[in-house]
């Protein structure tokens, strides 16, 4: 059955200051780029100019951290006193002297002078410790008690940017005592070719990786420089999810949105404690993936029909996979993952055919979608499940990159149908690429133009 809420926002302003698409890095808001553009995102001249934004803790109130006059805080966008919170969801272990009840929310900045900031994450291994993936190549680690420090330095390795680079790190569930790492990038080594490797560091939580130790899961040619996908997390399954888009172009130009021998648009599932499958040899497939006793499949395949699946996450207490996939002209959407399902593209772009005549009813439709009178390039968050905001427990955040200054959205998911939530902030003065969660379930934004990490904390 499909629920879906169609926001119908009209923001004209998001879409009056958009240049014509040319590759650059808004993960496949497109509609007729196939570009390798070499332009750094991070030095878009046209993203928001931020030499004076960082010397403000507070993004979404930060007259200074935007060039746009309109672009200033919405008061009444989190003025909303309706707790959203699911009695299924509240939080565990919370002291509550750490707690603020509302849904009035702000941004308050973390770290700067990071460089095009494209994912934030942790390890899970006790240290406190936030991942920061530069797109150029470079992670770097932030603690309160350590402040900015480089981590890991593939730049040589990796060729950037547009939609290229380093897109995402994932550590292994027992990080903490095998040290072991994953890597989703762009490699230099000619042409246009996806990476996920594996690589280990001997202390995992004083030591510096290893760049010599990688070993190559899976690799996929790229026809284009577009719709590259990017994201790879771990599910409580222990197994690796990596997300491909459809390989580039505009309108499926290379017939990958519907081909299941490819591991373009997909998300796909693999064993890395396992052995024997790929091209390297180097991951297993497990039993219970969808396809693997269907021979027209490929059997790493988890879910296919995707445009490009710039940024999914699972809820950490429900384990349902949240997946932001990129619209093609009309409309960006959210789905929830169904192991086997087909979303679609280019059948179908949100609850709408893309092309004449098909049959909606013959995919998995998405449970919200917006228009692009609302945003262009959809950036998909987390399920919220910290404790310093007990009134957002279970309330899913999202953005859009669009080009100047991301707003802030959220909805609400009751098993079967998702609503618009109470976090609704029209301009935060930053561009979001990423969102992240520390260990104890509160959440980040990357502001990909500013080099800033900002975190969400109660207003």
């Amino acid at each position: 059955m499909r629920f879906v809420v169609v926001w119908f926002v009209a923001l004209a302003l998001l879409l009056a200051g958009c240049p014509d698409d040319d590759g650059t890095f808004p993960p496949g808001d497109d509609d007729d780029s196939s570009s390798d553009d070499d332009d750094s995102s991070g030095d878009d001249d046209d993203a928001t100019d931020d030499d004076d934004a960082t010397d403000d803790d507070d993004a979404t109130d930060d007259d200074d951290a935007t060039d746009d006059d309109d672009a200033t805080d919405d008061d009444d966008a989190t003025d909303d006193d309706d707790a959203t919170d699911d009695d299924d969801s509240a939080p565990i272990e919370c002291d509550p002297a750490e707690q603020t009840a509302g849904t009035d929310i702000q941004l308050e900045l973390v770290t700067a002078n990071v460089s095009a900031p494209v994912f934030v994450g942790h390890a899970g291994d006790g240290s406190d410790r936030l991942f920061i993936v530069e797109q150029e190549g470079i992670i770097q680690t932030w603690s309160e008690a350590d402040g900015l420090n480089e981590w890991m330095d593939l730049e040589s390795s990796v060729f950037c940017c547009g939609e290229l680079g380093m897109l995402s790190v994932a550590f292994h569930p027992d990080f903490a005592s095998n040290g072991r790492f994953f890597v989703y990038y762009t490699a230099n080594s000619g042409g246009t070719t996806s990476y996920v490797s594996e690589f280990s560091v001997s202390d995992p939580l004083t030591g510096l990786p290893d760049v010599g130790s990688e070993i190559e899961l899976l690799s996929l040619s790229q026809p284009a420089g577009n719709h590259n996908g990017g994201q790879i997390a771990f599910g409580a399954d222990g197994y690796l999810y990596i997300g491909f888009g459809d390989g580039g172009g505009a309108g499926d130009t290379y017939d990958n949105g519907q081909e299941p021998q490819t591991f373009h648009a997909k998300i796909l599932r693999i064993d890395v404690d396992g052995a024997g499958a790929g091209e390297f040899g180097t991951y297993g497939v497990p039993v219970d993936n969808p396809f693997v006793n269907d021979i027209t499949h490929l059997p790493e395949t988890w879910a296919w029909g995707l445009r490009n699946p710039w940024r999914f996450s699972f809820d950490r207490e429900t384990d349902e996979l949240w997946i932001a996939d990129v619209g093609q002209g009309n409309w960006e959407e959210v789905d929830i993952g169904v192991a086997g399902a087909n979303y679609g593209w280019p059948e179908t772009e949100g609850d709408h055919c893309y092309t004449g005549g098909c049959d909606l009813a013959a995919f998995e439709g998405p449970v919200f979608e917006y228009s692009h009178s609302a945003g262009i390039s959809i950036t998909g968050g987390y399920v919220y499940r910290g404790c310093a905001l007990p009134d957002l427990q279970g309330v899913y955040f999202f953005s859009d990159y669009n080009y100047f200054n991301s707003p802030l959205r959220s909805l609400t998911w009751d098993g079967l149908a998702a609503s618009v939530g109470p976090v609704d902030i029209n301009f935060t003065g930053a561009l979001i690429s990423s969102f992240g969660e520390d260990e104890a379930g509160e959440l980040y934004v990357a502001d990909h133009s500013g080099g800033r990490i900002y975190q969400v904390v109660p207003d």
